[in-house]
């Protein structure tokens, strides 16, 4: 582990408690949700201010969802180059500065372009975190700090349409972005005071020398490293059946089981709260066995969660709760494969872990898009199609894990 010596804005590495690391990458990770989920109420009112339809305003999500994978995919590698904070600074004034202009936009296009821009800064800003945690950390380590990261993070889609609904009525929909502009500058004096540089001055000053095709060659480098790619593989199939339900959320709650508007958001919450439980027993078994075993293990039980929805579904049982335990089980575990598949994957890559981080991020959002695009088109008016998506990634993500990312064998960087 090296870093600068801390500068007048700097706080020392060894001065930094993980938990309040935590806290802080946990922060900034959460600008994602926060710039995507604040908004969703105010999209019908957008419209009819821009005088357009809800359709067009929709491809603002679509439009930040690119930004921010293409903003991660850049990023990763300039701050193996520049360092954490330059880029994650970088990152947040250009997010800062496209929501100022959406704050003055008049047009529905213009507006997507700008979401698109804003992505990308926030692309830039939040890829940082899982790379210094790589950064200051490794193993049973790595996957802990992840798993704290995570269980903080849970309030960010939590409270975002909250907060978002709150501030429409009474302010209209230009309050959102005004507290995503007041969101995004505390994170700027959070990178600026209290984030620490974890790359050294000595390896930015050997990698600027370094031609910038040398940022592509650490991609190269990441993709030809099977056994990550078998990690990178089953994190994307398991996060995918994850965008699956999120997106056929509304259809299977309000429309297939006839929940109401008061009662959606808390059979929404309880996969929420299965993944604050899996988050706090993942860090609890890491005392005692290493991340990829314990991913093995989430795995298998997101499988036989994604099965019970399959059986459920077959039957056409129309019982809601039914519904939810093996639901609550196969999202729960996701609170047990990504922080050990994280810690995994990016043990390979101690020297660019920017690059690594920034390939793992943005193939998680771009899989997760494609499944849950999948998912609509497959629409029958019946569970059925839904479930057997989600058991059909799950299978493929425990295949990935044994036989491609070989998870259950020691991890070292090759």
């Amino acid at each position: 582990m090296s870093a600068d010596s801390p500068g007048p804005t700097q706080a020392p590495v060894a001065a930094i408690a993980p938990k309040g690391l935590a806290l802080w990458l946990a922060a900034l990770v959460s600008l994602t949700p926060f710039a995507i989920d604040s908004y969703l109420p105010a999209i019908p009112a957008m419209a009819a201010a821009f005088g357009t339809s809800v359709a067009h305003i929709q491809q603002s999500v679509s439009s930040y969802l690119l930004g921010f994978a293409l903003g991660q995919l850049l990023g990763g590698p300039l701050s193996d180059r520049y360092g954490r904070r330059l880029i994650g600074t970088t990152g947040l004034l250009a997010f800062i500065t496209a929501t100022v202009c959406i704050l003055l936009v008049d047009r529905a296009d213009t507006l997507v372009l700008l979401r698109f821009l804003q992505a990308a800064g926030g692309g830039f800003a939040t890829v940082i975190s899982a790379a210094i945690v790589r950064d200051l950390f490794h193993g049973r380590e790595a996957a802990r700090i992840f798993s704290i990261i995570t269980s903080m993070m849970l309030l960010a889609p939590l409270a975002a349409p909250v907060i978002g609904s709150l501030l429409l009525v009474p302010f209209g929909w230009k309050s959102i972005f005004v507290f995503l502009l007041a969101y995004a500058a505390l994170m700027l004096v959070l990178v600026r005071v209290l984030l620490p540089e974890t790359v050294s001055s000595y390896k930015r000053a050997k990698r600027q020398r370094q031609p910038a095709r040398q940022l592509l060659g650490n991609y190269r480098t990441v993709i030809r490293n099977r056994r990550a790619m078998g990690f990178l593989l089953t994190q994307s199939l398991v996060s995918g059946t994850l965008f699956v339900y999120i997106t056929t959320a509304p259809f299977v709650f309000m429309e297939f089981f006839s929940a109401n508007a008061a009662t959606f958001p808390i059979y929404f919450g309880m996969c929420v709260l299965g993944l604050a439980l899996t988050i706090q027993l993942n860090i609890r078994l890491l005392r005692y066995f290493e991340p990829g075993r314990i991913l093995v293990a989430g795995v298998i039980l997101h499988l036989l969660g994604t099965v019970l929805l399959l059986l459920v579904a077959l039957t056409g049982v129309r019982e809601i709760l039914v519904w939810m335990v093996p639901l609550v089980i196969a999202i729960g575990a996701i609170g047990i494969t990504g922080p050990n598949c994280s810690a995994c994957y990016l043990e390979f890559f101690p020297n660019i872990s920017g690059s690594a981080n920034a390939l793992y991020g943005a193939t998680l959002f771009i899989a997760g898009a494609i499944l849950g695009a999948l998912a609509n088109s497959l629409h029958t008016g019946n569970l059925v199609p839904i479930a057997a998506l989600m058991a059909l990634c799950a299978s493929a993500a425990l295949f990935s894990a044994l036989v491609l990312a070989r998870a259950h064998r020691p991890i070292a960087p090759e």
